[in-house]
């Protein structure tokens, strides 16, 4: 007689079928999944060390980046937010709303312009975040002009 009892018409052998993972797969899902997390996490600092030293490289030097970008964060602050800065800056439409707002250098003639972009649902808008030029002698009183450009949407 066999082993295996396969001579016996009451015994019938099968493989064990198991729901659970082979412990080399299990440890095969987890590698995989820190390593998309380590390459997502790589990614963005890349991303914020190139937007880091792109504003540092385009400045006039490291110090002026910096104090540029605090006086756009506080002057963010101290007026209540993108939003209303955006507004007080453009005027609003019907129906708009601010998307997102982005610190950024606007490449002209005359050399870069540190500002803030704007992405709204009906246009895009740069606004300088120092004035470009100051009219002593106009009818207000010191009046200074900011560099701003304006896109808009066309309506479908």
């Amino acid at each position: 007689m066999s082993n295996n009892g396969s001579n016996n018409p009451y015994v019938q052998i099968s493989p064990l079928h198991t729901n659970r993972p082979k412990p080399m797969d299990t440890v095969c899902d987890a590698l995989n999944r820190c390593s998309r997390k380590v390459g997502k996490a790589t990614r963005r600092a890349e991303t914020m060390a190139d937007n880091f030293w792109n504003h540092i490289r385009i400045g006039s030097s490291l110090a002026d980046a910096a104090v540029a970008r605090i006086v756009q964060g506080t002057k963010v602050l101290t007026l209540g937010g993108p939003d209303i800065l955006f507004q007080q800056s453009f005027g609003n439409f019907p129906g708009e709303k601010l998307i997102k707002s982005f610190a950024c250098y606007l490449s002209t003639s005359t050399g870069p312009v540190i500002g803030t972009i704007y992405v709204s649902t009906k246009r895009v808008a740069f606004c300088s975040d120092y004035p470009l030029c100051n009219y002593p002698l106009s009818l207000q009183q010191n009046q200074s002009v900011h560099y701003k450009v304006l896109i808009f949407f066309l309506a479908k």
